[in-house]
């Protein structure tokens, strides 16, 4: 015996509909507002985030809702990306590492104020997760706890290392990941995840942290022939130093030409196979148009230099 009441019905087809019912059979038209897993709120079919408690709504695999704040993605079995809180700063106890929480977020990456060459100027979408990115370059100092020896020319232990190769920036990373046993991975930044953290998130900023180089730069226009101590400098709008300026800094991603359309979906990443890897950011040998937000450059793999070093981002667990 159907005890549906009278005068319950679908507010888009009109059938007849028990109120607990969340979809109606008959057009798929969903009766009740979707609920964020973590906080109980009711959220709009477009969010993707809870705006109460910052909770991850979509899986960032196959695109469809979590259930559950706990579970696993009942379509494709993915866990929740982020959880419902993250600290806005991870400290690193092994190197004395800061790491600042990124955004996710969606911007338009390369030449965007049309100063750049060719592989630089198609501008396209990109979308990021959220990710963590140390404050600073590697120091000398930071480097010094896991590796044998300071490469570095230009020595002090607050300075970037420098002369270091992408593999070995590499090994450093996975030795930090097993050393600090709590389940995260380190490693370089992806050529877009460098880009959006250098941008403040995407702006449409010159250089890591405004128009003005000498405020935020060590530069051959003002370093008198060296790389300095990190921080000295101004920071960018997420609180991140030297991102242009005072070395370059190796990225994960193979370097081509034609990168820029290859990017496709959530987090892209050039891995093809290749001698040289991406870098970023600029130097202090290097002039003003070198340290600019949007400039692409590279290495081979196992070069090395004093102008060349890196910073480390982690995911979120």
């Amino acid at each position: 015996m159907d005890n549906t009441p009278p005068n319950v019905c679908c507010p888009a087809c009109g059938d007849p509909v028990k109120p607990n019912w969340r979809i109606c059979p008959v057009c798929e038209s969903r009766l009740q507002a979707p609920v964020c897993p973590s906080y109980g709120e009711k959220l709009k079919e477009t969010w993707r985030r809870c705006p109460e408690c910052d909770f991850r709504l979509v899986c960032p695999a196959c695109g469809n809702r979590f259930k559950d704040k706990n579970g696993v993605c009942p379509h494709c079995g993915s866990p929740p990306a982020i959880p419902q809180e993250q600290d806005p700063v991870f400290k690193d106890h092994v190197c004395g590492l800061e790491f600042v929480l990124i955004r996710g977020g969606t911007f338009q990456m390369g030449d965007t104020l049309n100063q750049g060459n060719e592989m630089e100027q198609r501008v396209h979408e990109v979308t990021l997760s959220d990710f963590y990115m140390t404050r600073f370059p590697i120091t000398q100092s930071q480097w010094r706890v896991l590796m044998d020896d300071n490469p570095s020319n230009f020595r002090h232990p607050d300075n970037p290392v420098e002369q270091v190769t992408w593999t070995e920036a590499c090994r450093y990373a996975e030795k930090l990941s097993d050393t600090t046993k709590t389940g995260v991975k380190f490693h370089l930044p992806t050529e877009s995840q460098w880009e959006y953290a250098a941008r403040g998130a995407g702006k449409d900023d010159l250089y890591a942290g405004g128009a003005d180089i000498d405020s935020v730069a060590w530069y051959e226009g003002n370093s008198h022939g060296r790389s300095h101590p990190v921080g000295q400098k101004l920071p960018n709008a997420l609180g991140l130093y030297d991102l242009s300026g005072n070395v370059w800094e190796w990225c994960q991603d193979t370097f081509h030409t034609d990168a820029y359309r290859q990017h496709k979906g959530l987090d892209p990443v050039i891995t093809t196979s290749g001698p040289d890897r991406v870098i970023r950011g600029g130097s202090w040998n290097m002039d003003a148009w070198s340290a600019r937000c949007a400039r692409r450059f590279s290495f081979r793999f196992d070069f090395v230099g004093p102008a060349l070093g890196f910073r480390l981002v982690m995911l979120p667990i």
